[in-house]
């Protein structure tokens, strides 16, 4: 998940938006129309948006001077794709962290202090893997493969070659597989699995995604057929 889409999923507020505008999709022009008229240029700027996906916010952090510097492979035409699409979300595990970490600091109860923890942890966590992806990569010039992202690439190449019904099974099974995490999650009965819930939840929703991509496109060749 980008920063995009958590931006998205948290009710999409003016001033983050307008920040995110500023990185992935500069347009002055709309930022002005924005400023001025927050409420009736919302929904324009949540459509200027929507559509940045990884690969655009991972072209948009090899671009920047700092993590290019660190990270000099992800420039490099030779890189993995799977980690240039690492690249975009280490960004976003790292600037939830931080977001988290500073909540801790004006948490009020040890409720709220407990679950912004959590949600610390969890980031932290995200942030960690990549790094030993990106590192190994760096020193030795070979893919370290840990990280999930690697099967999802994989299980994707598989999708593609996937007919339309069964696709269609696979879209019925992950919905029953989110609303469960989701159940569980809410309940918080497992403290101790919460955070490998989250990473599998996140997991099964851009599984869906390229479900959905895949399935749009058949439908598209379809129509075109019969016009």
């Amino acid at each position: 998940m980008t920063e995009i889409d958590q931006w998205l999923r948290e009710g999409a507020g003016v001033r983050e938006g307008l920040r995110l505008l500023s990185v992935y999709r500069p347009n002055p022009y709309l930022a002005r129309m924005v400023e001025r008229h927050p409420e009736k240029y919302r929904d324009l700027l949540i459509r200027a948006l929507a559509g940045t996906d990884r690969k655009a916010v991972a072209e948009t952090a090899a671009s920047d001077r700092s993590f290019r510097e660190d990270w000099p492979f992800l420039s490099k035409p030779d890189c993995p794709q799977e980690l240039k699409i690492l690249a975009a979300d280490k960004i976003t595990a790292w600037t939830n962290f931080a977001a988290e970490h500073e909540r801790l600091f004006s948490c009020v109860s040890p409720e709220q202090c407990l679950e912004t923890a959590k949600k610390c942890v969890f980031f932290y966590r995200q942030n960690r893997k990549i790094f030993s992806e990106f590192a190994h990569y760096r020193e030795t010039g070979r893919v370290l493969g840990k990280h999930p992202v690697f099967a999802e690439t994989l299980r994707y190449r598989e999708m593609l070659s996937a007919g339309p019904f069964d696709l269609m099974r696979r879209r019925h099974n992950l919905l029953s597989a989110i609303s469960r995490l989701r159940v569980q999650l809410a309940s918080g009965d497992r403290p101790d699995l919460e955070a490998g819930r989250r990473e599998l939840l996140a997991s099964k929703e851009r599984e869906l995604a390229e479900v959905e991509k895949i399935l749009t496109n058949y439908e598209r060749a379809y129509d075109g057929r019969t016009d």
